[in-house]
């Protein structure tokens, strides 16, 4: 007896060890392990995935996949979804860079489990604000709604958003429609585009987001999009040609979706990627090239604040304004204060755009309690003016 306990032991080291081995392999997400703590259900299931880390990226995503999709099965949505994000918010490595995407084909699984409909979507849309795994759902079920979102009139189709609980999942929700616009016509750019523009000018622009967000995935041979045969590939071209009067959000998803191989650091590398482009196109660059130049917002910011000419105005459109979203207020003070110290041309522009996108973040709640702050009635004025129009069009957002 006493040496089966020796043996048992011995294999249930076996089997932490192991665990522990796959959680610092390559793609793995370094903090799942098996555990007994307050998320154990999460950190099984996902821990699982790391036996197959090491043989293929599809495997893997794969496996993530069906995972997450156990984890909200059978359970409501709505508040699953938000638990599942903050847990992958805490990890490192291949899934929470890639949760949205992973959540695509979960929100359309679930959606054809529950026979999601129009009437039905605000029910299971998740309640949060998250850019993640949560928003990534929310186009999943748009995605298999196309059909039905497709029989709809323009104006039925923004109804159809209008109703989600905050600013941000009302742009999410539109950006989805983007996407399942993408679907229904088989990654038609231009179909898509038309349909997005019949929505009217407050959310034609973000709808069109996402339909370029759906063809770079389509373009890459993900998430089970038909793959277009004759795809232009350069951000030049694409959004010369086919950007169907949506030059700023075509770059933006462009650069986002294909960072540039050389590393955007510094104002000098922003005028690099952009240089020959002139007007609304070089400002989308502009644009595009902040977003992608570093993970944190006020790092961006000294890039901008850096660009000492009137192009500045076109780099704070590219702060990641979306991730204080549950900062505390200090933080993000911290960050409009900062527009202060950029070109002067552009300041006004800077409290407007960094206003208004914090008060999408705090649904509404910036306006009053965040531009009453700053010291001067100029730039109070002009943080409330764009703070005023949070239920406008995005466009340059995620």
């Amino acid at each position: 007896m006493r040496g089966l306990f020796v043996l048992a032991a011995a294999l249930l080291v076996l089997t932490v060890v192991t665990s522990a081995a796959f959680a610092k392999g390559g793609r793995g997400d370094e903090n799942i392990g098996f555990g007994y703590g307050a998320n154990v259900r999460y950190a099984r299931a996902l821990d699982y995935c790391n036996a197959f880390q090491d043989r293929s990226e599809t495997r893997y995503g794969t496996c993530l996949s069906n995972a997450l999709y156990s984890l909200v099965k059978g359970r409501t949505s709505a508040t699953e979804i938000p638990k599942i994000d903050d847990f992958v918010s805490t990890l490192t490595g291949y899934l929470p860079a890639h949760c949205h995407v992973l959540m695509h084909s979960v929100g359309r699984r679930y959606a054809a489990s529950v026979h999601l409909s129009l009437e039905t979507l605000l029910d299971y849309l998740p309640r949060s604000n998250s850019a993640n795994c949560a928003a990534g759902f929310g186009h999943g079920l748009l995605m298999d709604l196309a059909p039905q979102l497709g029989s709809l009139s323009p104006q039925e189709a923004v109804k159809a958003c209008a109703g989600a609980e905050t600013r941000y999942q009302r742009y999410s929700c539109t950006h989805g429609e983007g996407h399942a616009y993408m679907r229904l016509y088989g990654e038609q750019l231009p179909y898509a585009l038309h349909a997005c523009r019949l929505l009217g000018p407050e959310s034609a622009p973000d709808c069109a987001a996402g339909a370029f967000h759906d063809y770079w995935i389509a373009v890459a041979g993900l998430d089970q999009a038909k793959k277009p045969s004759d795809a232009i590939t350069s951000p030049r071209l694409l959004c010369a040609k086919e950007s169907g009067g949506f030059p700023r959000g075509c770059w933006y998803r462009a650069l986002l979706e294909r960072p540039p191989a050389r590393a955007i650091r510094t104002p000098g590398d922003v005028y690099r990627q952009c240089r020959g482009l002139h007007g609304s196109q070089r400002a989308g660059c502009t644009i595009a090239s902040v977003v992608v130049a570093a993970d944190d917002p006020f790092t961006e910011m000294d890039i901008c604040v850096a660009m000492r000419r009137p192009g500045a105005a076109d780099c704070v459109r590219g702060i990641r304004v979306a991730d204080l979203n549950e900062s505390p207020r200090s933080e993000q003070l911290d960050l409009i204060r900062r527009c202060a110290n950029v070109f002067h041309g552009a300041q006004r522009e800077c409290y407007r755009w960094i206003g208004m996108t914090l008060n999408v973040v705090t649904n509404g709640g910036f306006k009053d309690d965040g531009c009453n702050e700053l010291r001067f009635v100029a730039t109070r004025e002009a943080c409330k003016e764009g703070a005023a129009g949070y239920e406008g069009p995005l466009e340059t957002f995620s």
